[in-house]
């Protein structure tokens, strides 16, 4: 029997005889029932950016990350308080990941226009990527070489050919961004914590063992995420602190999209300018 099978009238069936998978059923045949069934094919891509399309895939890993908070929240999964948390987790410290490199990859452009201000933002090709960004999961050492690299460029900034420099608070996390994301980072400093059931030690793979242990010292005080597997914690408190990173990442990632949007118009119109030129 197919999964998902969609009946001549347009309407589906959802087998849900695995007994791990019904309670998602419940839920997904509810949604479609109020929201309808989206038929159309799918396609995977990203439009060229100086981002590289790293903003788009963060809002998209975010949503999938909520997407699995909800569902194992109001007991979607037969792990009551367990199971979900792993992939929540991943899902949304990617997210953080690749907005961070998005940040990164803006700055790189914003370099190359000091130089070159036609240098376009529509990226499709980028030499050597891996070895422009250090660190590659270090989520916190990624934010201080974005700060740094984006407070000397504003210094340099080629105000005549690009017009005013960006705002700089616009650009960077408040206090408390930057304190929820150093604790993010303490407590998943490789990125494998939660997406590998072990964590290596020396040359030995320890088993992240579970445990419903609480003890308030092994927890970060502003997020709340447990330094270790085996402490539960308060969920409420880690997404919210997850929303509020997010929140401001989301800004700083729209600010840049309209520096963007208002150096193209500049670029547009210098190009147009010498295309009539150079055709009379």
């Amino acid at each position: 029997m197919d999964f998902i099978k969609i009946k001549k009238d347009g309407e589906i069936s959802v087998d849900d005889s695995e007994r791990d998978e019904s309670p998602l059923v419940e839920r997904f045949v509810t949604l479609v029932e109020k929201w309808g069934f989206d038929r159309l094919k799918v396609s995977s891509g990203i439009n060229p950016s100086p981002d590289f399309g790293y903003f788009e895939l963060a809002d998209r890993f975010w949503r999938a990350s909520l997407c699995i908070y909800f569902v194992g929240t109001t007991r979607g999964f037969w792990e009551d308080g367990v199971g979900y948390v792993e992939p929540w987790l991943f899902n949304a410290r990617h997210s953080i990941e690749l907005y961070l490199k998005g940040f990164l990859l803006y700055a790189f452009w914003f370099e190359e226009l000091q130089n070159n201000h036609l240098s376009s933002g529509r990226k499709r090709q980028v030499d050597n990527l891996r070895s422009k960004i250090n660190n590659p999961h270090n989520i916190y050492e990624l934010y201080m070489d974005y700060e740094n690299e984006f407070k000397n460029l504003i210094g340099r900034w080629n105000s005549e050919k690009l017009s005013d420099a960006p705002e700089v608070d616009k650009m960077l996390l408040s206090t408390e961004g930057k304190k929820i994301l150093k604790e993010i980072d303490e407590t998943d400093k490789t990125s494998f914590r939660f997406r590998y059931p072990s964590l290596k030690v020396e040359k030995a793979d320890q088993l992240q063992e579970l445990s419903w242990r609480h003890d308030e010292s092994q927890l970060l005080p502003i997020t709340g995420l447990p330094k270790r597997a085996g402490y539960f914690f308060d969920h409420v408190k880690v997404i919210n602190s997850l929303h509020t990173l997010i929140k401001e990442m989301k800004l700083i990632a729209s600010y840049h999209e309209a520096v963007l949007n208002s150096i193209d118009n500049l670029q547009n119109i210098e190009l147009d300018i010498m295309e009539e030129f150079y055709s009379e």
